[in-house]
């Protein structure tokens, strides 16, 4: 009589599958369908039904399933089988981790627009393997910590093209997938990325909040506890608390110094010595100190001549900086040189974040003591051309929209 194992062998051969393929597909541990192959177990119900499925036996491979009991050892054994049978390996897991680290470092360089479509395909291959089948506690609990991450990523892009409910619902799927995978560091994350979302939406006691949580949440050598510091003094400032600003500050360069190299890096969560100088020249701004938002600007050419990272988003926001000290300190021609380069910024790197800032020097120079100014009006139309070009005026696809 034939068996179960010796009918799968021969329609595995005659329709010219192999037994990682059909494994695939069941989908099953590959190991464990080599075992009923030769008829070392036996497959469930389930699985009989679904190899017969998918080789297309019409009930004939079903049929073979041994009926006989299983002994107290087999049941065990048949347990440890059941816990290893996963539709995803490790080194996929892997790969779509290494995937989503490249997406974090491609955040700051590449156009915002392609690097959130790029993120939302790969989300949705995480989430297929999540959907369509089942794998071990731990890479289940890895793949839901790649999609916390992933959703806080684009839920930054979002933010930064100006779409704000958009953002919102990715921040709201990146926490639940966080509290899921139960890990502070991705909480952290997700935090850091909400914090900025609500800063931009005017949420400043909110933004600050979630960035102090984000803060107090993440391990001590976690990567982002800089940014979240800064982030936390940026939305203070807005609210026109400047000494708890400092403090926040102050928290940033205690967590710089026990940093990992990871904040070193310029990417979505790192915080360079460049871009820390960006949020410290925001303090000084809100402080309405022309002479600290200009040291901090020196701080920051300072560390791109030391080797940090150069990336367009800091370098602009650099730039606009040193331009509304000028314009704090009477002087239209020193900011339009400061400007000169970042209205050649292609509009695809047109984020909201850049337009937001170079439409406060715009109102600035709408105070009267510039009527009249020729170079203050001539670079006010500058402002509004460079302006037509920002990202959240740009149509979005059907990938990204809510």
């Amino acid at each position: 009589m034939t068996t179960f194992g010796e009918k799968l062998r021969a329609l595995m051969a005659e329709r010219q599958i192999s037994q990682r393929s059909l494994a695939g597909l069941v989908p099953c541990n590959d190991g464990f369908l080599s075992r009923v192959a030769r008829d070392l177990k036996a497959p469930s119900v389930e699985m009989a039904a679904r190899l017969d499925e998918v080789l297309a036996a019409g009930g004939s491979l079903a049929a073979l399933r041994p009926e006989r009991a299983m002994s107290a050892s087999e049941d065990v054994m048949a347990l440890a089988a059941w816990l290893e049978e996963t539709n995803v390996a490790d080194g996929a897991v892997g790969y779509l981790a290494a995937a989503t680290h490249r997406l974090t470092y491609d955040y700051p360089r590449r156009p915002p627009l392609t690097v959130l479509r790029e993120a939302q395909i790969l989300q949705g291959r995480v989430s297929d393997v999540l959907r369509t089948g089942r794998q071990r506690l731990a890479q289940t609990r890895a793949l839901l910590g790649i999609s916390a991450e992933l959703f806080a990523l684009i839920n930054l892009l979002a933010g930064d093209v100006g779409r704000y409910s958009l953002a919102d619902a990715y921040g709201y799927a990146a926490w639940t997938c966080a509290q899921e995978a139960d890990s502070d560091s991705a909480r952290a994350l997700v935090l850091c990325a909400q914090s900025k979302t609500a800063r931009w939406e005017g949420r400043y006691a909110d933004a600050a909040d979630l960035a102090r949580r984000g803060f107090e949440v993440s391990p001590a050598t976690a990567q982002g506890r800089v940014l979240l510091a800064v982030s936390e003094a940026t939305a203070l400032q807005a609210r026109g608390d400047i000494p708890k600003a400092m403090e926040a500050m102050k928290r940033a360069q205690q967590a710089r110094d026990t940093a990992s190299a990871n904040d070193e890096r310029a990417d979505a969560w790192g915080c360079t010595r460049a871009r820390q100088a960006t949020y410290a020249l925001q303090v000084g701004l809100g402080a309405r100190d022309p002479a600290a938002m200009l040291q901090s600007v020196t701080e920051a050419d300072d560390a791109w001549a030391d080797g940090d990272q150069w990336v367009y988003g800091t370098w602009a926001q650099v730039r606009i900086g040193a331009a509304l000290a000028y314009v704090m300190t009477g002087d239209p021609a020193g900011a339009a040189a400061e400007l000169d380069e970042v209205f050649d910024l292609g509009a695809e790197y047109r984020v909201v974040t850049i337009i937001g800032r170079v439409d406060e020097i715009g109102r600035r120079l709408g105070h009267s003591r510039y009527r009249g100014h020729p170079g203050a009006a001539d670079l006010r139309e500058k402002i509004r051309a460079f302006r037509i070009g920002s990202l959240e005026h740009k149509p979005l696809t059907a990938a990204e929209a809510p």
